[in-house]
Parts: C-alpha cells; sequence; structure tokens
C-alpha cells in the first residue's frame, strides 16, 4: 500500500475540472469557474473554502461513461459502490457517511426516493444523457439544505439550449449484448432557450451473484431516459422556466451474492419522474434576486421475486413501493455590496409512502399505508469577501417537521487567498442531521418501524491548502476531514425488533490531488485518499469503506481531430459482510486496480468515431461481497450532430 500511497502523490491531475483556463498559455483570458451548490448562488470556485469537485460535460464526454455513478468514481472522498452489473443497486459514500446522508439534485429537484428504506438515492438508473455537469459538494450541507445534507450535497445540471437548432443521433453498441441509442435537439432564439433528450439502453449483463462462485445466469437491463429543459425570457429582468428527467425501464436480479444465488425469474420494474417550474426576478438593477419554484418527483418501484428451481434460497412474492415528494421554495439574494452577498430563503416540503408485500411462501401479505411527512424550513446565509483575498460563508437553517419537531444547523467556511504564491487555505466547520425517514418510522411489513425516532446529526470540519505552479499549470492541494455522527438508526436484531437510535461512528482523512497541464491540448490528473472509518459500538470498520483509493486520468487531444483519455482507479482492502447460514459472518474484500481507456476521431464536422474499453486487463474483482463485476469489455459508438 505504501508504494499506492508515494505512486498516487506522485501522479498528477484532479478529476475536479474546477482548475481549467480558457488558454493555460495566457493567464491574462482566464475565467474563474461559476458555481451553485455549495452556497445556493452563483459564485466563482476560488471563492468558496467548501470542498467541492466539477465534472463536466467535456470530462463526461472524454471517459464515454453512461451511468452517472461510474463519472463519479475518481472523485476524492467519494466510493461508488454498485451490487452487481448495470441497473444494479448503486450507493455513494461521502467521506465515509451512509449513502442516505448525501443529498442527490437534478436542476434543484430532489432525487431522494422517500419510499426507500433509509430515504437514500440509488444511483443504478441515472444516465449521463444530457448532462451539463455535476457538482459535487464534500461536508456536512445542512444548513443550506436541510436533512439529506449530512454528509454533502451532488448537485446534477442538465444542459441548456444556446444557439442555432442543432439535431444529435448517438449509438452504441458491444459487450454484454449491449446497446444505446440517444437522440437530442438543442438551441435558443432570442427570448427561448430549449434542450430535450432521448435513450434507450438495453444489456443482457451478466450475473448479479459472482459467476466465479458458480453463478452463470446474465441478469438484463434496460433503461428509457428523457430529459427536457426549457426557459423564457418575459422581460429582461423576468425569466420563466422548467425541468423534466423521466427514466423507466426493467432490471433482472439474482436473489442475493454467494453461492447459488442464481434466479432466472427475478425483476424489477422502475418509473422515475423529476420535474421543476420556477419563476426568476430581479429588481432594483439586480441588486434583489427572487426565486419561486414547484418541484415535484415521483419514484415508483415493484419487484417481482419467482422461485427458481436452480437457487434453494429463491421464493416467490411481489413487493410495490411508491414515494413521492412536492416541495415550494422561495429564496432571495441581496447583493447589499459588491463584497457582501445575503441569502434569504422558505421551503416547505411534503414526502409520502405506501408500501406493500405479497409472498405467498412466507405467508406475508402486508402493507404499509400512505404515509406522509411535512417540513417547514427557513435558512439565512451571508457571503463576505474582504480585500479580495478573504472570502467567508456563514449560514443558519431552522427545520420543523411534524414529526419530530425542530432541528437548528449551522455552518462557516472560509477561503483565505494569499495572491502573491499562488496560496489558497481553505477551512469548514458545521453541523447536519437526518431525518428518519417514513419507512424507519412506520414499516408495518416487516415490523421495524418506530414512530419515536428522533434524527441522526453530525459536526464536521476540514481544512486544506491548495498551491498554484508554474503559471497555474500545475495546481496541487491536501485537505484533512473529521465527521462524528450520532444518534444513528440502526436495525436492532433482538427484542424490541425495531429501528433504534443506537449506533455512532466517526470518519476522518486526507485528500490529496495534484493537475498538470504540461501542454494545450493535454491534461494529467491525479487522487489519492486516505480514510479511517470507526463504528463507535462495535469498534469496527465502516462496511464497504475502503481505507486507500487512489486515480489517475491522462486526457490527450492529439491531430487536432482525434483525442484519448486513460484512468487507472486504485481501490483498497474495505470490509463488508456475508451470510452464512442465515447469519451474518465478517468478511474483507481483497483491493484492485483497473485500467479504462477511451477514444474518439472526429472524421469531418458532423460525424464522430469513439470507443471505450472498460477493465483492460480483465482483473476479477468485487465491490460488494458476493456480487459480480464486468471483466474486459469493448464498446464502439458513432455520432451525427447537425
Amino acid at each position: 500500500m505504501q508504494k499506492i500511497i508515494a505512486s498516487s502523490l506522485l501522479l498528477v491531475g484532479f478529476n475536479a475540472q474546477s482548475h481549467a483556463q480558457q488558454n493555460p498559455a495566457d493567464n491574462s483570458l482566464e475565467l474563474p469557474n461559476m458555481v451553485v451548490t455549495a452556497t445556493r448562488t452563483e459564485t466563482p470556485e476560488n471563492e468558496i473554502g467548501s470542498a467541492i469537485t466539477v465534472i463536466t460535460a467535456e470530462d463526461i464526454a472524454a471517459k464515454h461513461v453512461n451511468n452517472v455513478a461510474d463519472a463519479l468514481r475518481t472523485v476524492p472522498g467519494l466510493d461508488v459502490i454498485r451490487s452487481g452489473g448495470p441497473g444494479q443497486p448503486t450507493a455513494v459514500y461521502l467521506r465515509g457517511a451512509n449513502a442516505n446522508h448525501t443529498l442527490v439534485l437534478v436542476d434543484g429537484v430532489e432525487m431522494n426516493d422517500p419510499s426507500s428504506t433509509n430515504g437514500s438515492f440509488d444511483f443504478a438508473n441515472l444516465q449521463t444523457d444530457n448532462i451539463e455537469r455535476i457538482e459535487v459538494v464534500r461536508g456536512a450541507a445542512s444548513a443550506a439544505y436541510g436533512s439529506d445534507a449530512m454528509g454533502g450535497v451532488i448537485n446534477v445540471i442538465t444542459k441548456k439550449g444556446k444557439g442555432d437548432a442543432k439535431f444529435t443521433g448517438n449509438a452504441e453498441g458491444g459487450s454484454y449484448d449491449t446497446w444505446k441509442t440517444i437522440g437530442s435537439v438543442s438551441g435558443s432564439t432570442e427570448r427561448v432557450n430549449y434542450s430535450l433528450d432521448a435513450s434507450r439502453l438495453e444489456t443482457a449483463g451478466f450475473s448479479t451473484a459472482d459467476k466465479n462462485l458458480g453463478n452463470l445466469n446474465p441478469n438484463g437491463y434496460r433503461n428509457t431516459t428523457v430529459s427536457g429543459r426549457s426557459g423564457i425570457n418575459i422581460t429582461d429582468n423576468l425569466d420563466l422556466g422548467v425541468t423534466l428527467r423521466y427514466n423507466e425501464g426493467k432490471n433482472f436480479y439474482d436473489d442475493g451474492g454467494g453461492v447459488n444465488y442464481d434466479n432466472t425469474g427475478n425483476y424489477n420494474t422502475f418509473n422515475e419522474l423529476f420535474t421543476r417550474g420556477f419563476g426568476h426576478l430581479k429588481l432594483f438593477d439586480g441588486l434583489w434576486e427572487q426565486t419561486l419554484g414547484a418541484a415535484y418527483s415521483r419514484t415508483d418501484r415493484n419487484n417481482v421475486n419467482v422461485f427458481s428451481p436452480v437457487s434453494p434460497t429463491s421464493f416467490n412474492g411481489v413487493s410495490t413501493n411508491l414515494g413521492e415528494k412536492v416541495k415550494l421554495d422561495y429564496q432571495n439574494i441581496f447583493h447589499v455590496h459588491k463584497s457582501n452577498t445575503v441569502t434569504l430563503g422558505i421551503e416547505e416540503e411534503a414526502d409520502s409512502l405506501s408500501s406493500s408485500s405479497v409472498s405467498p411462501d412466507y405467508g406475508v401479505n402486508a402493507s404499509i399505508p400512505s404515509k406522509t411527512m411535512n417540513t417547514i424550513s427557513g435558512y439565512l446565509q451571508d457571503q463576505i469577501s474582504l480585500f479580495d483575498r478573504s472570502f467567508t460563508t456563514v449560514g443558519v437553517r431552522y427545520d420543523e417537521n411534524n414529526r419530530f419537531g425542530g432541528h437548528e444547523t449551522w455552518r462557516v467556511n472560509e477561503l483565505y487567498n494569499i495572491k502573491e504564491t499562488g496560496t489558497r487555505l481553505k477551512g469548514n466547520y458545521g453541523t447536519g442531521f437526518k431525518a428518519p425517514s417514513l419507512n424507519q418510522l412506520y414499516d408495518t411489513i416487516y415490523g421495524s418501524g418506530n414512530p419515536d425516532l428522533k434524527p441522526e446529526t453530525s459536526i464536521n470540519w476540514d481544512v486544506g491548502l491548495e498551491q498554484d505552479f508554474y503559471r497555474k499549470k500545475v495546481t496541487t492541494g491536501v485537505s484533512y476531514f473529521n465527521n462524528t455522527f450520532n444518534n444513528l438508526i440502526q436495525y436492532l436484531s433482538v427484542p424490541p425488533y425495531t429501528n433504534n437510535n443506537v449506533s455512532r461512528a466517526k470518519t476522518s482523512g486526507v485528500e490529496t490531488f495534484m493537475e498538470v497541464r504540461p501542454l494545450t491540448d493535454l491534461t494529467l490528473r491525479g487522487t489519492y485518499t486516505y480514510q479511517q472509518t470507526l463504528n463507535m459500538v462495535t469498534d469496527t470498520q465502516l462496511l464497504r469503506r475502503p481505507r486507500d483509493k487512489a486515480s489517475f486520468d491522462a486526457d490527450y487531444q492529439f491531430l487536432e481531430k482525434a483525442h484519448i483519455h486513460f484512468n487507472v482507479l486504485m481501490v483498497g482492502q474495505k470490509a463488508d459482510t456475508a451470510y452464512v447460514s442465515y447469519s451474518s459472518v465478517p468478511v474483507a474484500i481483497a483491493g484492485y486496480t483497473l485500467l479504462n481507456l477511451a477514444g474518439s476521431y472526429d472524421v469531418n464536422k458532423y460525424l464522430q468515431l469513439s470507443g471505450r474499453i472498460d477493465n483492460l486487463l480483465n482483473k476479477q474483482y468485487e465491490e460488494v461481497y458476493g456480487y459480480g463485476t464486468s471483466g474486459v469489455a469493448g464498446y464502439g459508438g458513432v455520432k451525427l450532430a447537425y
């Protein structure tokens, strides 16, 4: 592991494209990246003390990945865990926090599923179609976003139409009988902008349960995604907009991970809708900005289990889960002075859940009738800049929930810029909380519900340093983070056999990065994360969080029309559990190194050819104990644009 650490510190590059320049050879043309997630206002990234990574549409295109989770894999302090192949449950952990501690947004719409067990978001079906950029904020952000943001925020921002009407069509095929087609149209006029994208993905897949353990039945997957965004400028001071993302499909899955878990009949269907309409008004020459929005999300999942003679653990059963969220928000931004911006907002959110489960084999016929939860919130934030060197953000928020009462959170972060040396000092301190999910409160199917649950809470802090060298052709940085989690909700396997606030945890670690731009068309990036996680009740490592993770990316544009991207991902050993004779047994998952290659060639301005090879060395590995992963796989595609 020492070799991994040493090599990672020498490798170059940071997956956050936050340091990109208009022209690296001429620093006078450099423009700061603007981000919105960290402060809820459009702010230059070099004025924010929070730890943030930005993944652009160009980065996604360079890697030719289809799933957002795969685009996130090289983000420092972030771990992606998929239980099998495409379409299988996919969790994201930020700095060791639980998956349900990360708030996931698409154009301001909360994607976390109210009907899931713990209120988390499953990245299995989120495609990269029509995405302009992804902003990842690491560290507690509850003071800005409330519950679900205890570990951080992942914000997906879709493309806004620009210029003359543009039509594109993509087709890709390859290993595991995989096919994907995409069609899109976008553009704008003087007053109206629009973008619309539709895609279809189908794959025969591979066995969800690891084929190396004797599971040979492939588990197929299909996904249809439609994404759209439109806006209209009513006047120079008033604009209206609407965004929509819908996906539906079906995936087949096995009975679990391990020996003899193959199943030829199990499948899951899903329908997900995320939409928001808003109005944005500027008054007093833009000194006062107001945004009024209404959002709706719906996640409808159906699981069908069919007894299979090839698996002794299979059974017959059907379960349904429907989660809905309605949210109204009103935000005010006051540009008090060029050195001071105040943000004030209120929100009202209503979550609902209904579920059912029928299993003749186990004599189960139960349901969770419609349950709801309402939250009214208010937040206040002040951004202060002094002498173009010190940038401070202070925020506080209060959430009043009709199930567990009120809860306040706060945060403060600072970035200090030493221009003479190209040094940026960063620090962040804040609190977070996570409301109990409706399932945790009211589960009557398995009897685990506990209406007396309290919110989970956290204290988070981090400090860091970033340094530019050689006229900003080299950027490097290091940060240390520390999180403490209390009142974590856990199911008790002893009486009273319900969910309870009994667990505590700590996570801490170091994130390092380096990016080198030796040539205008060549960028080298590298990251290394070392983290320690501790279940403070059992004194053991938290499950599925590796202690070490490193990545290296080389991105090269050559011959004017050709582009190649090379990626190395190194993941260290992690703890997990295996189920033996209906008991949970601790196990260790070995570390692994993956090599991935992608490239494209522009035949002309209308036609592009592309390809990628995943797991180039055909490495056998697991992300979750007993679950399968892809071997070496190749894909090729063609793109037409007009």
